[in-house]
């Protein structure tokens, strides 16, 4: 069996660039080691993901995939496909609660984002993948080896391809050295899905919220690590505490709900529905993610921390940037190779600079309240810019202005010489929503 290009790994990167690379009109094939459905994590959408995702299906001719862009559409055209609302980004700062930021991305249930319950999202998308008769094997570990194609063998497998994509998140099947010392994001996981967790708003919701706070990426933030909390809709709370390694190195999910009486109320009912997961650090990069007759998707190339939900985001807008190279002379496709790594790494580096800032404002309210907007004027011009039909890169991270100015105060936080007040004049060229407005105090609406 010869094909045009082989893409491992059927998350939902490695399955949406199956169905591109088929309306494109290249043989594929699809491997994945394990089977769905299964859980994973990457569960949150952000407006950037949704917008490329709409985008992706009207190019590429997927209507299928558009509905799954804003919860009301999804829930009117997948009601059995289970998912939650996301609103915006809910931030509350530990021991005092008091200290709120609440950042809304859509104007109302219908348009907002989408958590992803990835375990009904992956699957869904295969089964969308089999439909179009690419040949999908699963439960199939390859092994490879590259002359002018590149050869794939395993116990039910043998063909050759002319392309790879690895999208498996991590596996590294094409054995790329691995290089994490430039990367400045330094923390751990404990996570798992709950049952019977009391949604935030129900205890300490308020009237001046811009909309329910636990309608959100919820982040519990306290010095040394913060806590995500993302409801579905099926009563399963994905829930998980991120860690500092250097500051909290020895954490463990119950020390952390007896330091925290708060979310220890909000999770006291609560079950784990699968084991909890204690992970190493989590950062990795890769030496490079492109080569002559490969590539690496995003995600499988780099991973730095879950916080401001910015993963998803970026895997998808790599789907947007790999996929048309795959059509082009091999000249042309090597120099567009370069041009996407080139990218990725520069968003990569970015948004490192934000995460890793944010960690060292966690125990300084007004610091991280400011600090957060580099991300959310960064999204949000970004979004602008693509709703408008102009090519930009993610987070505006092709903007050397706005990376000189991330530079500048990420060098102070971590210098410990921040000088929040000066971020609200700095990000004024792309602040079109009022960012940093005292008046707003902390509670952004839709704009």
């Amino acid at each position: 069996m010869k094909y045009d290009v082989a893409i491992l790994g059927a998350g939902f990167s490695g399955s949406i660039s199956a169905l591109i690379a088929d309306q494109m009109g290249l043989k594929t094939i699809l491997l994945e080691r394990g089977t769905h459905p299964r859980f994973a994590i990457g569960e949150s959408s952000t407006p950037q993901a949704d917008i490329t995702l709409a985008s992706l299906a009207e190019k590429y001719n997927l209507p299928f995939l558009k509905p799954l862009s804003r919860y009301g559409s999804w829930k009117e055209s997948y009601p059995e496909l289970n998912c939650g609302p996301k609103r915006g980004f809910t931030y509350i700062q530990h021991p005092n609660i008091e200290n709120e930021l609440l950042v809304a991305a859509s104007p109302d249930n219908y348009n907002c984002d989408c958590h992803w319950y990835r375990e009904d999202f992956d699957a869904f998308l295969v089964e969308e993948v089999k439909k179009t008769g690419v040949d999908y094997f699963e439960n199939t570990n390859v092994t490879l080896t590259s002359n002018s194609n590149w050869n794939l063998q395993s116990e039910n497998v043998s063909c050759t391809a002319e392309f790879i994509i690895d999208a498996t998140g991590g596996a590294n099947p094409l054995h790329i050295p691995q290089d994490n010392t430039s990367i400045h994001t330094n923390s751990r996981a404990i996570y798992s899905h709950f049952t019977g967790v009391t949604p935030w708003g129900n205890i300490h919701g308020k009237q001046h919220h811009p909309y329910r706070c636990h309608d959100s990426a919820l982040h519990h933030v306290f010095a040394g690590g913060w806590m995500y909390v993302l409801h579905f809709d099926n009563g399963i709370t994905s829930a998980g505490f991120i860690l500092d390694c250097d500051a909290r190195p020895n954490d463990t999910w119950e020390s952390l709900m007896l330091e925290f009486p708060n979310i220890n109320e909000q999770f006291k009912n609560a079950v784990a529905t699968l084991p909890i997961v204690q992970s190493k650090r989590m950062q990795r990069c890769t030496t490079k993610m492109v080569g002559e007759n490969w590539a690496m998707l995003p995600h499988a190339a780099a991973f730095l921390d879950p916080l401001h939900s910015a993963g998803n985001a970026l895997t998808l807008n790599g789907i947007e940037r790999l996929m048309p190279l795959l059509q082009l002379s091999k000249q042309e496709r090597i120099e567009g190779l370069n041009t996407y790594q080139n990218k990725t790494t520069q968003a990569v580096k970015l948004l490192d600079k934000i995460i890793h800032g944010c960690y060292k404002c966690f125990d300084d309210f007004e610091h991280l309240s400011q600090f957060a907007m580099l991300y959310f004027v960064g999204a949000d011009f970004t979004e602008r810019q693509k709703r408008s039909g102009t090519e930009t890169d993610f987070l505006n991270s092709g903007n050397v202005d706005f990376r000189n100015t991330v530079d500048h105060f990420y060098n102070q936080v971590v210098e410990g010489t921040l000088n929040a007040a000066d971020i609200a004049d700095a990000i004024k060229p792309w602040n079109m929503i009022g960012l940093c407005d005292p008046s707003k105090q902390n509670m952004y609406d839709y704009t």
